[in-house]
């Protein structure tokens, strides 16, 4: 048993009377037994051992499946994920749900992962989207989590920006090597004001294995708006290499994209030389919007403005000729979420501003939810 997994069996058998902890009786050994034969598979070992001292119940982080194969068990929940996408339910490699979130995603076991069930990694399932994301390396890691999670000052109260970036600050102390972690780092650090953290975490994010693959052209956007000429390097670089087209998707976003980004931290890094090369690397991947990222070349090379599509047909702030008036016109769409990055970023109205670093200076303030 790890460390983890026996901390959290203490806790919980020093808190059973706590009434935000609501635990099932014990999974007996015929009844986990008979789940694995009907998996085909043995369970991991930490599961079968936190099942055979409460079998389901309330986690701080997650709502635990009940061993068994009737309703709202690890079963079903098996038999319905491999319903949902077709394939067989004694395929070796279908997921192994073990719990429910309270976004209503189902966290479970990655069997396609390793020969071993105690090898077998964490990921976040949307039934909705079909998203899978490695939320946690280990089952040890899920449970230190969960853990640190009940055991802090800040269980149960209110949602709120602090109590997000602790969460996450949290979930990188129980397993620092999960990208997923590290985005929902960066996406707190910004909305709390701190972009050049973000900006960091959000490289960090983009740089594992597996890695959150939009991260990178957040991080690019960013740089381009607080002119950070290193970090953006390091996104541009990676989002330069030859891809297929899937991986665009995944990206979030487009080569034409990406390339106006990198042509806005050319002319305002100063960095035209380099940013030129990993321009002409984008093109081998560019497919239908080659002629976007040449256009953006071209202008690059010649100094003129950097050519952009406006992210919007019609301004997201209404233009004033006083000053002060508009400049409170896109701090409060900026607060309000209205005012995006893509904005700031390609709608030519607003290029004076982005060039002026205005932009950047917005970017640090923070934005309560």
């Amino acid at each position: 048993m790890h460390q983890g997994v026996r901390e959290l069996l203490a806790w919980t058998r020093a808190h059973r009377d706590d009434p935000a902890v609501r635990l099932h009786p014990p999974a007996r050994s015929s009844e986990l037994t008979e789940l694995e034969r009907e998996l085909g598979q043995p369970l991991p070992t930490d599961l079968r051992i936190v099942l055979g001292y409460f079998n389901g119940g309330r986690l701080p982080i997650a709502e635990l499946l009940p061993c068994g194969i009737g309703p709202g068990t690890i079963g079903a929940a098996v038999k319905s994920y491999a319903k949902h996408i077709g394939r067989d339910f004694l395929d070796p490699g279908l997921l192994l749900p073990f719990a429910r979130t309270d976004e209503d995603s189902l966290l479970a076991f990655d069997r396609s992962a390793g020969p071993l069930a105690d090898t077998w990694p964490i990921v976040d399932y949307h039934p909705s989207t079909g998203t899978h994301r490695l939320v946690y390396r280990t089952f040890d890691g899920f449970c230190r989590h969960a853990l640190a999670e009940w055991t802090s000052d800040d269980f149960g109260k209110p949602f709120s920006l602090d109590l997000y970036l602790r969460k996450a600050e949290r979930h990188l102390e129980a397993e620092g090597d999960v990208a997923a972690a590290h985005a929902a780092l960066a996406h707190a650090e910004r909305r709390a004001g701190l972009v050049d953290k973000a900006i960091q975490s959000y490289l960090r994010a983009g740089s594992l294995t597996p890695a959150e693959q939009w991260c990178d052209y957040e991080a690019l956007k960013l740089s381009a708006l607080i002119n950070d000429a290193e970090s953006g390097m390091q996104a541009a670089t990676r989002l330069a290499q030859p891809s297929p087209r899937g991986r665009w998707e995944a990206r979030e976003t487009s080569p034409g994209r990406v390339a106006e980004a990198m042509g806005i931290l050319a002319r305002r890094s100063g960095r035209r030389e380099a940013i030129l090369t990993l321009l002409r690397r984008l093109r081998d991947s560019a497919f239908e919007e080659l002629p976007i990222v040449d256009g953006v070349i071209a202008a690059v090379e010649s100094g003129a403005p950097i050519p952009t599509r406006p992210a919007s047909l019609t301004p997201v702030v209404e233009p004033s000729t006083d000053r002060n008036v508009y400049a409170q016109r896109l701090t409060d769409a900026y607060l309000a979420g209205t005012l995006r990055d893509e904005n700031m970023l390609f709608d030519p109205g607003l290029a004076p501003l982005r060039d002026a670093g205005w932009f950047g200076e917005l970017h640090r303030l923070r934005r309560e939810f």
